[in-house]
């Protein structure tokens, strides 16, 4: 296996043909690792790459700092996979390791370049091989009843292979919205199912919305959901799953369609559960006739369900430790940590990066005069005015009692003039009805970028601070 190892400009950092057997090869900036990289971003042991016992090639992420992106997908520090060779490894932001076969090197090859399913898809080959295997050892006549072994066989190592598929990608899948689609991927796969959809409760709302929902046309989601709109209420208000043939389940209204008038020939719903409440439900359908399912399929929906519900469970933790409970934008504790990585990544890369923060103008006596709900109810609208107005690698935080801020990676002072001048003038458009009266606000507002004077993150939130204390200075409704 040939390993390239460059960095963005093109330079070549390593290649070479290490053995990746055995103990295989650990790249790092290590003295000790098999291939040495001295460079910033690299951990001292990162990657570790070797043939398995069943000849895949895995890579395993020791501990890097922020995971590493293997075809575009992220594999979490600590966890490891097995890939295709000729994938593309990026370790940090600028070094990135791509693997070529040589001559007649052969090397074992998954069915596509996701870092997920693997063990679904591995573990039924390695079934029926063995079958195939048993086969060419007895005589024909025994070959039905071996099918049918085999068959129940393949079906409950499907079942165990996409728990553990789940598992696995809970703790390897960063994207939420995509682990909820995986976990339905899998639930189908096991199933027999042809759709599926997530569903979650609303507090605010007070209903059931889809979070999530696969191989559903566009046509057929609104009559199908409501021919099941009973179905789903009533597992999400019991806790009980529903789960068989269509038939089963007849629409207690009977004006109303039911899953079998609209074309459904089985269905499962299982709940979601955070402790002892209920949270959502999952549901799987399907209206193929070969494809029924029964109550066999209810532990392992069960499973799927639990294991879904540690995801929400563990992202509404991230939001209420990271978000701010009024505006729902970054609270001061994630900007400080996004400021630190960000500016430390722009001296690296020698970017510019600039920070707004921006203070409004009389807000205690808004407080003092229309109360904290009226107060906290301005403050949910300038949240809202801040989020529409970033950029997807912009962030923007409450940094106090009436302060906003936003980080501006890769922006100069110009830049970031622009967006202090959108925010200014979005934020005079902003209004709050108290009683009779409309409440309209103007802020402060102060700019800091970097240069050879900042060079810690806190030289540039001093230089922001000392700007819109000239800003409030000159009266309010400034910017400096």
């Amino acid at each position: 296996m040939k390993i390239l190892i460059t960095d963005k400009t093109g330079q070549i950092l390593y290649e070479g043909s290490p053995s990746l057997h055995g103990d295989g090869v650990v790249i790092g900036s290590g003295n000790d690792c098999d291939i040495h990289l001295n460079k910033m971003g690299i951990a001292r042991r990162q990657i570790q790459l070797r043939y398995n016992s069943d000849g895949y090639l895995t890579l395993q992420d020791l501990q890097s700092p922020y995971g590493t992106i293997v075809n575009g997908n992220k594999l979490q520090p600590g966890f490891v996979s097995t890939i295709n060779p000729g994938s593309f490894i990026e370790l940090s932001d600028d070094v990135f390791v791509s693997l070529q076969l040589e001559g007649n090197e052969a090397s074992l090859t998954l069915d596509s370049d996701k870092i997920f399913p693997f063990f679904l898809t591995s573990n039924e080959s390695f079934v029926r091989k063995s079958f195939s295997e048993i086969r060419s050892k007895i005589p024909r006549q025994y070959y039905p009843a071996l099918s049918s072994v085999e068959g129940e066989m393949v079906t409950r190592i499907k079942e165990l292979s996409a728990v553990l598929e789940v598992s696995y990608a809970l703790n390897s899948i960063s994207s939420f919205p995509r682990l909820l689609d995986f976990t339905l991927e899998m639930a189908i796969n096991v199933t027999g199912g042809e759709r599926a959809l997530m569903m979650l409760f609303n507090e605010e709302l007070g209903r059931l919305e889809t979070v999530a929902m696969i191989n559903f046309a566009n046509e057929e989601i609104q009559d199908d959901l409501q021919a099941t709109s009973f179905l789903v209420s009533r597992s999400f208000d019991t806790g009980e799953s529903l789960i068989g043939p269509s038939h089963n389940f007849r629409n207690p209204n009977p004006k109303l369609k039911g899953p079998e008038d609209a074309g459904i020939l089985s269905v499962a719903i299982v709940p979601l559960k955070e402790m002892a409440s209920n949270i959502g439900v999952l549901y799987v359908d399907t209206k193929h006739s070969g494809n029924i399912m029964t109550a066999r399929t209810d532990q392992i929906l069960k499973i799927f369900a639990a294991q879904a519900s540690i995801a929400i469970s563990r992202t509404k933790m991230y939001y209420s430790a990271t978000s701010d409970s009024i505006t729902g934008i970054a609270n001061e504790n994630l900007f400080m940590q996004r400021l630190t990585e960000e500016f430390c990544r722009a001296q690296r890369y020698r970017k510019d990066i600039s920070l707004v923060l921006m203070d409004l103008d009389h807000f205690t006596a808004v407080n003092e005069t229309y109360g904290e709900n009226t107060g906290n109810r301005l403050l949910k609208e300038v949240g809202k005015m801040f989020r529409s107005a970033t950029r997807i690698h912009d962030l923007v935080a409450r940094f106090g009692a009436d302060s906003f801020a936003m980080l501006l990676p890769e922006t100069p002072y110009a830049g970031a003039l622009v967006a202090a001048n959108k925010l200014k003038q979005a934020l005079s458009q902003t209004k709050v009805r108290a009683g009779n009266q409309t409440i309209m606000m103007t802020g402060s507002f102060g700019i800091a970028s970097s240069s050879v004077a900042t060079t810690k993150p806190g030289d540039l939130l001093k230089l922001a601070e000392k700007s819109l204390k000239l800003a409030r200075k000159r009266g309010g409704n400034q910017i400096a």
